[in-house]
């Protein structure tokens, strides 16, 4: 069976770990810190702090953003469900915007139309690795409201780029996931980055319980002004990072590689392939057809040998966000009816990708 997802481990990462337990020091410390350092250069925004899941960095985000219980998210409801359960942890109203059913990301015009004097944050996820139109919903908010931010959730879409830059350096807050089946993983583990210094500074005290944990002195001198978090990242998932890093750069090579490959050769009239921008560049984390017959489609991959999963649902199905369901998401509709996943990443070989084609275009 060749896997939708596969978890890249390092040569001798056990001897690395180990070394972090002989030192002592297992908790945020010197390999947090340049850690720290290299994903900031990686993604080119040095205002980026480590954390310890990407649930964290969004929940952070929310928080800067002033999310509370006399306030609105619009969000997109085709994610996981870490996008919108910490908005709704918040007390925040959450206001489902529809998504481009050509691309599984949230619509500009839909954004456009449900802002309102309560929306304090606009969230949208680049699905499978696409980014969003990340100009056209950032003008569209700051016209409406300058003090609205723009969150990217930026799970799937570790060395995506658009405009010609990073993900990570467009929008008030982006946030990265080092989960497991990402492109980089550290285990567990995520990042935040944020446009502006002092939203940094603030991010690094809440990821410790509002404490500054590189204040020169004693730490426990620091007056607390404001409640935090247990959020930062330790040493440990940081030594897996940092032996990540070496391999990253390959790792979504190889991913954009195959997902090029399937873009030109995979034709089939039965299927529907996501539409490319142009203005953007896909890290292809996982790779989407939309199929009428997706139950069939996935039993047929399966008998072929070829894994096959939808990943995500439509969030607005879970019970917990009854209250936000809307009739009128009629491309979440669309999307989610006939959406499938193939693999695209780094393990594939060249006669799996030949493989993978054959099979695809034959059904």
């Amino acid at each position: 069976m060749i896997p939708l997802f596969k978890v890249h481990v390092p040569p001798n990462i056990g001897q690395k770990i180990q070394q972090v337990f002989d030192e002592g020091v297992i908790t945020e410390g010197i390999y947090a810190d340049t850690f720290e350092k290299e994903f900031g250069e990686l993604v080119g925004n040095k205002n980026v702090s480590l954390l310890n899941s990407g649930t964290s960095a969004l929940t952070l985000a929310y928080k800067l953003a002033n999310l509370d219980r006399d306030t609105e998210i619009i969000t997109t409801p085709m994610t996981c469900m870490a996008t919108n359960e910490p908005a709704h942890l918040a007390g925040a109203r959450l206001v489902f915007a529809d998504i481009d059913p050509t691309t599984g990301n949230i619509d500009p015009e839909s954004v456009k139309k449900r802002l309102t004097k309560k929306t304090r944050a606009v969230v949208g996820v680049h699905w499978a690795g696409q980014p969003f139109d990340i100009k056209t919903i950032t003008d569209i908010v700051k016209d409406y409201d300058p003090t609205i931010s723009v969150i990217e959730d930026a799970a799937h879409a570790l060395g995506a780029s658009y405009m010609g830059k990073p993900i990570g350096t467009h929008s008030d807050f982006v946030c990265f996931s080092f989960q497991a089946i990402k492109h980089l993983t550290t285990v567990d583990g995520g990042a935040i980055c944020s446009l502006r210094p002092e939203d940094d500074a603030r991010i690094k005290r809440l990821r410790w319980f509002g404490l500054d944990r590189k204040y020169p002195g004693s730490r426990w001198e620091q007056d607390i002004t404001e409640a935090g978090y247990k959020f930062h990242m330790n040493n440990v998932n940081a030594i897996i990072g940092l032996e990540q890093m070496k391999y990253v750069n390959g790792i979504i090579s190889a991913h954009k590689k195959h997902g090029l490959f399937f873009d030109k050769h995979i034709k089939n009239d039965k299927l529907t392939k996501l539409q490319r921008d142009h203005n953007s560049e896909s890290a292809y984390w996982i790779y989407t057809i939309l199929a009428d017959d997706r139950d069939d489609f996935k039993s047929y991959l399966y008998e072929h040998g070829i894994a096959s999963d939808v990943v995500h649902v439509r969030n607005d199905r879970y019970s917990v966000f009854d209250q936000y369901r809307q009739d009128d998401l009629v491309g979440t509709e669309a999307f989610c009816s006939k959406m499938i996943n193939i693999p695209v990443g780094y393990w594939l070989t060249d006669d799996n990708l030949e493989k993978i084609v054959s099979v695809v275009n034959a059904y």
